[in-house]
């Protein structure tokens, strides 16, 4: 591990890797610390689809769907393939409060250009995915979502900004930091002291921890994701629906949302009442499928900001000490990554996206 670096990122999730890529694409000097391997944290624990259409208000929306087009190059600009899949998606609607949200959804949809994005009957619902439970009022049905696989996208990331002198040290976890002033002279590891000019903490819900070494909140909750993984089985599945989707290999991949969780939790472990919620979600939503063979289930701690939006740029409080943070991670990463590179460049005003700057809080 070198012993100075231009920018230390913090974390090699989706967050981190996507970030070193194009700091390095900038032409910075990358140091990429990992308190595990690669991919290890949420990021490997996620359904990994790609839902533009759910995300509102406006400038969120916009994010979405800026990433998303980027992704339709991203494979041929890393080199390598990371298994997107584009199928079209549906997302169930179940009450009528649901219906009224679906209705601000489609509004920002077609005010970005897709005006394909559509509520359709219960009825039509059931001609597109006959999988589903028959006492649902209607659906959002888009062209657009689709998969990936969060392994080979990070991986292909890491190896790209590699390629271009990143250096990534794995297993080097970040115990504490020397701040004069209001400047982080160094960071302490179990493997030794680095001087960063820029320290960026990408390290999702570990951002917690990082944050408190030098006296700041991250604004970051943890939620508790669940998914149950089937069996290879024939394609059943048209469209990517919200709580399940079909990987290329032909296992369903149910997820689900559960529980809040303690502020203090880090805790992936997967507990029996856990995979009772699980399997009874994914019964009430997909009945036709109750009786596939379940072949592993996994749970991960999701970074959630307190007000949902990314968390991106300086904290205005340590001046050279950023975050670089999103919940949706994988939607947003190919433009809110290369923005925030953009910025380190001074290419681009730290306030060019004022929703997500980390100043938001003090208001």
């Amino acid at each position: 591990m070198k012993k100075q670096a231009e920018v230390v990122v913090i974390g090699a999730g989706i967050m981190g890797a996507s970030l070193a890529y194009f700091l390095a694409k900038h032409g910075k000097e990358v140091l990429v610390l990992e308190q595990n391997e690669i991919c290890s944290g949420t990021s490997s624990s996620t359904a990994a689809w790609l839902w533009p259409t759910d995300k509102t208000p406006l400038h969120y929306g916009k994010l979405a769907w800026d990433g998303y087009n980027r992704y339709m190059t991203l494979a041929e600009e890393l080199g390598a393939d990371f298994e997107l899949t584009i199928t079209g998606g549906v997302e169930p609607l179940y009450t009528e409060e649901e219906v009224r949200a679906a209705e601000k959804t489609i509004q920002v949809a077609h005010s970005l250009g897709h005006p394909d994005v559509r509520i359709v009957s219960q009825k039509e619902v059931q001609e597109i995915e006959p999988i589903l439970r028959h006492d649902i009022l209607g659906a959002i049905v888009s062209p657009y979502e689709g998969h990936l696989n969060p392994f080979l996208l990070v991986n292909a990331y890491i190896q790209a900004a590699k390629r271009l002198g990143a250096e990534v040290s794995t297993y080097t976890k970040v115990e504490n930091f020397v701040v004069k002033g209001n400047h982080i002279e160094e960071i302490v590891t179990n493997k030794g002291t680095v001087k960063p000019g820029l320290v960026i903490c990408a390290a999702g819900i570990y951002s917690r921890k990082i944050g408190e070494m030098v006296g700041l909140d991250a604004h970051v909750k943890p939620e508790r994701g669940f998914c149950l993984v089937s069996e290879k089985m024939p394609k059943i599945l048209n469209n990517v629906i919200v709580g399940a989707r079909q990987t290329v290999s032909g296992n369903i991949i149910f997820g689900f949302i559960a529980d809040k969780v303690p502020m203090d939790c880090i805790d992936r472990r997967m507990y029996i009442r856990g995979l009772q919620w699980a399997a009874k979600d994914a019964v009430r939503d997909f009945p036709a499928l109750q009786n596939i063979n379940i072949i592993r289930s996994y749970t991960g701690i999701r970074c959630k900001p307190e007000d949902k939006f990314p968390i991106i740029g300086p904290t205005g409080k340590i001046d050279n000490f950023w975050f670089h943070l999103a919940h949706s991670a994988f939607a947003h990463n190919p433009v809110l990554s290369d923005y925030v590179a953009e910025m380190v460049e001074g290419e681009r005003p730290y306030d060019s996206l004022p929703e997500y700057v980390y100043t938001r809080f003090d208001k």
